[in-house]
């Protein structure tokens, strides 16, 4: 049976500690305290506290793939560049005699109307990233840019497109990716933080952790709304999780309140699909709980206030998606050898190869960068693939099978809900389906697994902690490994023998700071990362040796209240260490 909280008089609102445990202080029953300056209750600020740490770590993860990912190295990434420049000029809706068949033509500057010739080295991972040429910083007079992303929402496009109006060639480029990237970033954290805020929120923070894949971090670092779509979808599903559990105490879940309705906002003005996927993840959520949790979160005003804002912003994305039908016919359509309509194909039979196609997109679903031409190694995708197979074992042990409920109808939406988008498109557009289109769902399937383990108990003997330092150590080895690995398919190329040592001696293209230092940079924050996964797992646990815990907790300034949670554990440690001899 699923949990269910009561409203007393009086709460104790649960609030983090630098050590990642909880305590108890008594608050009203509004579930506010106050404060120095105005009211606001402890979990709020707790939560804060928790997204400002996980998004700079994100942040300066996805930062790290983008200086590593070259210029127009991400798939349509010219398209969306040219579009972002002229959005943020004031060019959102196509024209009369603005489209010629192969997109929108727009006004921006030279250096934006030529990023194409930036992915000489596409479809060829043989070929290293040298041969694209340089953008001259000089390059800013106005000239005619195409676009196939014409039919686009502007809304993400005005926001990327701005560091193109005071700045110029590839640090403009770079600086419109980073500001996609810290978007993205945003909201992976607020996803982390709404899981954070659960009753029970260790299996699901554990399964949030494993979809984050290398390709979440790829799609990061490119111009292109599709990030920020599955950004989003994953926030509004946790956030509507984090609600729904805390139905009768609502003041708990205000960090999912706002993910939500921020969340599912930004979902209807990415992309025409992308309100399919909040539909998806509502669904899921509400799985997991009984009617009495739904209808009990349409009681508090805040729900309510943020519901009636976000209404508003998908409002405006229908209204926008319903505008572009009068566009001029050929304002959308591809590039020439983008599409590959068959003639005579049903979308019955496009429904039944994409089921059959299932699985052929869980690579693209851990790690294919590039355009579609540089995989991570076979190493990356053995070790994603036990991950996942880990957690699909451990649901069908869960009991009763009503908490399986919601993770099987992820699992079939993944598999069901492309297919039928892919249908709907055979006649138009051909198979145009790829991995990256269903990473929302992806996600929402993968942190499902961990919401129907989440009564499940987490261990936390020295044998279950050593798997998991384990486990998170191999993890930051997969990440940098297909990192490197990445870095070397642009620095030096993959050809059909070994070329590593070409790296060091005789590199043909070098990122920003070259490619070394952003490994080394990559692999420290990926470890403090791992680091603070652990100590959220295993309150007051080192999860690094001594010498280096002690200078993590000197550059963090964490209490010596660490010592008192950690004791209990350690004596435990003691005890085992005993019975074993």
């Amino acid at each position: 049976m699923i949990e269910k909280a009561t409203t007393p008089a009086t709460t104790s609102t649960p609030t983090s500690t630098a050590t990642g445990t909880t305590s108890s202080q008594p608050v009203p029953a509004s579930g506010r305290l106050r404060s120095r300056a105005r009211n606001v209750s402890p979990s709020t600020k707790a939560g804060f506290g928790f997204f400002i740490r996980v998004f700079a770590l994100l942040a300066a993860l996805i930062t790290l793939w983008i200086l590593a990912t070259p210029l127009m190295a991400y798939p349509d990434e010219p398209s969306h560049t040219i579009k972002a420049a002229a959005v943020a000029r004031g060019q959102f809706f196509p024209g009369p005699g603005e489209s010629y068949g192969n997109g929108v033509h727009v006004q921006v500057p030279s250096f934006i109307a030529n990023v194409d010739s930036q992915r000489c080295f596409a479809f060829d991972k043989g070929k290293p990233a040298g041969c694209a040429p340089a953008i001259p910083l000089g390059d800013t007079y106005t000239t005619i840019g195409v676009t196939s992303a014409g039919l686009y929402n502007p809304f993400y496009y005005w926001f990327v497109g701005l560091p193109s109006l005071f700045m110029s060639g590839a640090p403009a480029i770079f600086a419109m990716r980073i500001v996609s990237g810290l978007m993205s970033a945003a909201f992976y954290a607020a996803g982390f933080t709404a899981l954070s805020r659960l009753r029970h929120p260790k299996w699901p923070m554990a399964a949030a952790a494993i979809a984050t894949t290398p390709m979440v971090f790829f799609l990061a670092t490119g111009v292109n709304p599709n990030s920020l779509e599955v950004a989003a979808s994953m926030a509004a599903f946790c956030g509507l999780v984090s609600v729904l559990e805390n139905s009768r105490q609502l003041h708990l879940a205000r960090p999912g309140i706002l993910a939500v309705g921020i969340s599912a906002a930004t979902l209807a003005n990415t992309r025409n699909v992308s309100l399919l996927w909040l539909l998806c993840g509502a669904i899921v959520a509400c799985l997991f709980f009984r009617g009495a949790d739904i209808l009990a979160i349409f009681r508090n005003r805040l729900l309510l206030i943020v519901a009636g804002l976000s209404a508003i912003g998908v409002a405006l994305g229908v209204i926008w998606n319903f505008v572009m039908l009068a566009a001029p016919p050929s304002a959308g359509e591809a590039p020439a050898g983008i599409s590959n309509a068959v003639e005579g194909l049903r979308p019955s039979n496009a429904f039944v190869t994409m089921l059959d196609r299932s699985f052929d997109f869980v690579n693209q679903y851990i790690g294919v960068a590039g355009w579609l031409d540089a995989p991570v190694p076979q190493a990356v995708l053995i070790f994603w693939n036990m991950l996942l197979m880990a957690l699909v074992l451990l649901v069908f042990l869960m009991r009763p099978a009503r908490l399986q409920l919601g993770f099987w109808a992820a699992i079939g939406m993944l598999a069901v809900v492309p297919a039928a988008v892919q249908a709907a498109l055979v006649t138009s557009s051909g198979f145009i389906w790829q991995g990256r289109y269903s990473l929302p769902l992806f996600a929402i399937a993968v942190i499902s697994a961990g919401l129907a383990l989440r009564f499940r108990k987490f261990h936390s003997s020295l044998i279950s902690r050593r798997l998991t330092k384990i486990l998170l150590w191999a993890t930051c080895a997969a990440h940098v490994y297909g990192f490197v690995y990445i870095l070397r398919r642009y620095v030096v190329g993959i050809p059909d023998f070994a070329n590593w040592l070409v790296m060091f001696t005789k590199p043909d293209w070098q990122p920003p700071l070259s490619w070394e230092v952003l490994t080394v940079l990559f692999a420290i924050i990926l470890v403090i990362a791992a680091a603070q996964l652990y100590r959220f797992l295993y309150p007051g646990m080192p999860f690094l040796p001594s010498g280096a815990s002690r200078a993590l907790r000197w550059a963090t300034r964490r209490p010596a209240a660490t010592a008192t949670v950690a004791e209990p554990l350690r004596r435990q440690d003691a005890v085992e260490r005993q019975s074993v001899q």
